[in-house]
């Protein structure tokens, strides 16, 4: 079973990794990135500065791809394909706006976070803006499915950002009201992504809701590895605040594991611990906790199972170039640094 420090390999290796990944859809990432652009523009001064600095938490672009790749594994030939991965990706740092202000986050991609640099109410409407845009341009589409797709996913990302909400501080939290939560806020979003990407170049809605049923597990994976390195990471080598969710409070699956699996008095000492306000709840106090239990390294199992599932609801596309990175896609997401 690998560790935490099978998620945080070499900085270049990752981004050579991703480079060879992608290379199938490069030039349809780069129209996504000019679409991308073209939206999140402004003739007001401060608008166009916030929503600039949004492009500044440019990440790998990861949705988007898968949505470019699953379109390429049935043909290819999907003319709103880019153009909805850009919404897809506007949509995506739609939440990243709202996620800084619910977890009082500093930096992102290493850089401040709006609410850092201009306040919780510029970033709240920052997000409403590219929420709101997004979902202006995808009703104005020909192919209605990615409007009913995409607004049926964001509420989805909103309950379970109040589902988390919900759980802050609850011990009793269970895996699977966890993995209800992290399905919603998290790998709902790579499920449409994948799914659109399917539809739009023809495939049948069975064959969709495979690629939907990929994206999900490599979703659901996706976040229990990011939970991980809330815990366990290196903030210069991740790019962004750790420790938030433990600050907050928020049970992820490897204190879920702690708590379930600690015995009596390991266990009242953790509950003591795990208390609003509690200026001992940080991660170095609980590292140790972690390491004695094997927490992290059972999520991250839990993480490698999600990914061979995925790899399995495609199994029966046809052998491609975009089959073989979306089979390959996975390393990327346990080796990554964000």
């Amino acid at each position: 079973m690998h560790g935490v420090n099978s998620i945080s390999t070499n900085p270049d290796e990752r981004a050579a990794l991703l480079q060879r990944l992608v290379a199938p859809v490069l030039a349809e990432l780069e129209q996504t990135e000019a679409v991308l652009a073209r939206q999140l523009s402004s003739r007001y001064g401060f608008i166009q500065t916030l929503v600039r600095h949004i492009e500044r938490f440019r990440g790998k672009r990861l949705r988007p791809a898968l949505l470019l790749l699953s379109a390429r594994a049935f043909g290819g030939e999907a003319p709103l394909a880019t153009e909805v991965a850009a919404l897809v990706e506007m949509i995506h740092l739609a939440t990243l706006c709202h996620d800084d202000i619910l977890d009082d986050a500093a930096t992102r991609r290493s850089v401040p976070t709006v609410n850092a640099e201009w306040g919780n109410k510029a970033a709240v409407m920052t997000g409403d803006i590219l929420f709101s845009r997004a979902f202006e341009v995808l009703g104005g589409l020909d192919d209605a499915r990615p409007y009913k797709q995409l607004s049926h996913t964001a509420r989805l990302i909103c309950e379970g950002e109040l589902l988390q909400i919900a759980s802050r501080f609850n011990a009793g939290l269970t895996e699977e009201d966890y993995f209800d939560l992290i399905d919603k806020k998290t790998a709902q979003l790579f499920g449409a992504a994948t799914e659109l990407g399917a539809l739009l170049a023809g495939a049948s809605e069975a064959d969709g809701k495979k690629l939907f049923l990929y994206g999900q597990r490599l979703g659901m994976a996706f976040q229990i590895v990011d939970d991980c390195l809330d815990l366990m990471g290196v903030e210069t080598t991740v790019g962004k605040s750790l420790g938030s969710d433990l600050k907050n409070g928020e049970p992820t699956l490897p204190l879920i594991h702690l708590l379930a699996h600690a015995e009596t008095a390991t266990k009242l000492d953790l509950l003591r611990l795990f208390t609003p306000g509690n200026p001992n709840l940080t991660r170095e106090n609980l590292r140790p906790h972690l390491e004695r239990s094997g927490a992290v390294e059972y999520a991250l199992k839990v993480a490698h199972d999600e990914i061979q599932r995925a790899r399995d609801e495609i199994a029966f596309l046809p052998e491609s170039a975009s089959k073989e990175v979306l089979h390959d896609l996975p390393h990327y997401v346990l080796a990554r640094e964000s």
